[in-house]
């Protein structure tokens, strides 16, 4: 019989294709913003926009479907509010995420940056090896996020390009951290006759 630490680890795991699956979204977008710079200005808005809603309902689904599982789940659940009701709200306003886009992403991948940092954390205490690297990106993240931020006068395609790494730094984390979580997941099917 498992003991409620075990269950809870596993159930926590469960749904770990779910963060790869937002970091292959996030990744695409930061490639193609990277390989259309000029066009990618213009079009962000409705992509970054779009983006956020579906990253917001994927994690909310993934926070939801592990509530019972996870310590601290409620800050990924704030996390996917957060993206859901901004992608929301900057859909329906177009003009303003134009005008505002550098503070809206700085904002927005800083936030990410630390939710990062705290992933790799928890990871580390389930532990996970290499839980490192993933510290390492949250903190580019939010080195990127602070680039943004503090130099918006470097102009649209400086923007455009820190905005493509960002994006890809970010997707990199959560494919990591779904491909760690995978493997813890093997790890306890493979002990689970042992607790």
């Amino acid at each position: 019989m498992e003991n409620s630490i075990f269950k809870e680890v596993r159930r926590a795991v469960k749904n770990w294709w779910l963060l790869v699956l937002t970091g292959l979204l996030l990744i695409g977008l930061g490639v193609w913003i990277l390989m259309t710079p000029l066009a990618a200005y213009a079009s962000l808005a409705v992509l970054f926009s779009i983006s956020l809603t579906i990253a917001g309902l994927v994690e909310v689904a993934f926070a939801v479907s592990n509530r019972d599982a996870i310590d601290g789940w409620g800050w990924t659940l704030v996390g996917g509010i957060i993206d859901l009701a901004l992608g929301i709200y900057l859909l329906a306003n177009p003009a303003v995420t134009l005008e505002t886009l550098p503070i809206l992403l700085g904002i927005w991948l800083l936030f990410r940056g630390f939710s990062a940092i705290g992933t790799s954390v928890a990871l580390r205490s389930y532990g996970v090896a290499n839980w490192g690297w993933l510290l390492a990106l949250g903190l580019g993240i939010i080195v990127f996020a602070f680039v943004i931020m503090n130099n918006p006068e470097l102009g649209a395609l400086n923007i455009v390009i820190w905005t493509g790494v960002g994006f890809i730094l970010a997707g990199i984390f959560r494919i990591m951290a779904g491909l760690r979580m995978r493997r813890l997941k093997e790890r306890l099917d493979e002990h689970s006759d042992l607790i």
